[in-house]
């Protein structure tokens, strides 16, 4: 018995920690990332429009757009671009289009890492968050 409640112990330390670390690994993100990942919600957001999927998304841009450092207008400019991005076909064995791929591979994109570059050159302290 006290064996496994030695083991629940190291366990819940493991879970408390792995938390901690990537609480920390989430506000310590380069602005790069921190960008790219606020593409990808924005993406999730815009192919799909209700439930949870769409909750989530708005919820984890909102985030990004919190920790980042950009101004408004380099997030405003990822609009017309996830639209088009959006119209790519990657459709499924099953014929069905992979939203969800083609927010990842987005967000991923060298035209969304351009558009922060575009921003960051111009913010000071940018330098540093590549």
């Amino acid at each position: 018995m006290r064996d496994k409640k030695v083991v629940a112990q190291a366990v819940v330390m493991l879970v408390i920690s792995g938390s901690a670390h990537a609480e920390l690994a989430f506000k310590h993100q380069s602005g790069v990332r921190l960008f790219q990942h606020y593409a990808q919600a924005s993406c999730l957001a815009t192919a799909f429009t209700e439930g949870e999927i769409y909750d989530q998304a708005i919820s984890a841009l909102n985030g990004y757009r919190e920790f980042g450092a950009m101004p408004l207008e380099a997030y405003e400019e990822l609009n017309e671009p996830i639209q088009q991005w959006l119209k790519k076909d990657y459709a499924t064995q099953a014929g069905k289009q992979n939203n969800l791929m083609k927010c990842i591979d987005f967000s991923e994109s060298e035209l969304v890492t351009k558009i922060y570059h575009g921003y960051a050159a111009e913010l000071p302290d940018m330098s540093k968050n590549n």
